[in-house]
């Protein structure tokens, strides 16, 4: 499972003194049941040898694609659907990441490790906490990507109330009684389960499922920060299949991916009309990143950019011509600017949001709410 730990790791990596080809391939079948990866493989195989002039540079780099090839053939899971491979040029590292959902087919060549599309790709699918549970019973499901990485189910002993059974008056109140504090011995059980689920799994979003008083009397006993990611309650029906709860809850996250998204970007087209903390267009937004003034990030996907970076300073500048404005150093071009932003958004801790293209237009492809 792929989440922000694995792109913080990422972008805190150390330049081993070794370009790195990061490579992102579209595993999933076509219509004819095949794969295609190996034609937009030995496309940029041919254009990226071409851009190398010294016979060393061809070597290294052929030794990159035969690894690459040899690992697709040998040890890629035909089950996914997304591959994303990280391989050191001249160098021994190389980190494959396989994926569930398919990925955009990208080659890049740089220093560090390509992380804008695996960040869109972590924000397009969030990590789902499923909760199912009656007086005596729950089930945990984790949801990453449609696929179900655990499904664990808590079954308790009861209390043994069975002298009370056949008994009335008193003795019946006795047992309701008994009955309601096994409840809540149960109840108390299931949130320390939960707890231990969450912080495994580490939950963007969840949803509750049972009988409206259980889900009901149960959210008392369940801490405010996992009350507060519950996106979704509802009846369960006894004996479905992990699967079957699945396919039934997508259309509810997809509606709420959505939603989130929409809001999103009425919050920020607001705040930039009113001029209020929020800036757009990706010059205004790269200097208010690089000032540290930026509390929300937001890009259209698949935005491209290119501009410069500062030789003498760092700063990154959309101008691709003279001397750098701030200490007057020279500027290097061809220089990612969304990548270098996603990257700028990692190391700040910044949240980053992806819209729709075509929801973004009024804001030049990329905005930000500012802190001050």
């Amino acid at each position: 499972m792929i989440t922000n730990s694995d792109i913080q790791r990422l972008n805190q990596r150390k330049d081993s003194g070794h370009d790195v080809l990061s490579l992102y391939l579209d595993m999933s079948v076509n219509s004819d049941n095949k794969r295609t990866h190996m034609v937009f493989l030995n496309k940029e195989k041919a254009r990226i040898s071409e851009l190398e002039s010294d016979r060393a540079a061809h070597h290294r780099l052929a030794v990159v694609f035969t690894r690459i090839e040899n690992w697709i053939r040998d040890s890629f899971d035909p089950t996914n659907k997304g591959l994303v491979i990280f391989a050191v040029i001249g160098g021994e590292g190389f980190e494959t990441i396989e994926l569930p959902a398919p990925v955009r087919n990208r080659i890049d060549v740089a220093r560090q490790p390509l992380i804008g599309p695996l960040a869109e790709v972590v924000h397009e699918h969030p990590v789902y906490g499923v909760i199912t549970l009656d007086r005596e019973h729950l089930r945990l499901l984790a949801l990453h990507m449609n696929t179900i990485i655990e499904d664990h189910r808590v079954d308790p002993d009861a209390i043994d109330t069975a002298h009370d059974v056949h008994a009335g008056g008193e003795a019946h109140k006795d047992y309701q009684k008994r009955k309601a504090e096994e409840t809540r011995h149960f109840f108390k059980d299931f949130a320390n389960e939960i707890g231990d689920f969450d912080r495994k799994h580490r939950f963007d979003h969840l949803v509750l499922l049972g009988t409206t008083e259980t889900t009901r009397n149960f959210e008392d006993h369940l801490p405010k920060g996992i009350v507060d990611r519950i996106i979704h309650t509802g009846h369960a029906a006894p004996g479905d299949s992990g699967a079957e709860i699945a396919r039934k809850l997508a259309p509810i996250f997809e509606n709420h991916a959505r939603e989130h998204e929409a809001e999103a970007v009425t919050v920020v087209q607001d705040r930039v009309k009113h001029s209020h903390f929020a800036t757009s267009g990706v010059h205004d937004t790269l200097v208010n990143l690089q000032e540290g003034k930026v509390e929300r990030l937001l890009i259209a996907r698949h935005l491209e950019k290119d501009g410069a970076q500062c030789t003498q300073c760092g700063f990154y500048l959309v101008r691709r011509d003279g001397a750098c404005p701030y200490c007057g150093g020279s500027l290097r071009d061809g220089v990612d600017l969304v990548e270098s932003m996603v990257r700028i958004a990692a190391s700040q801790d910044i949240e980053v949001d992806y819209a729709a293209a075509e929801n973004m237009r009024d804001l030049k492809g990329v905005a930000a709410l500012l802190k001050f």
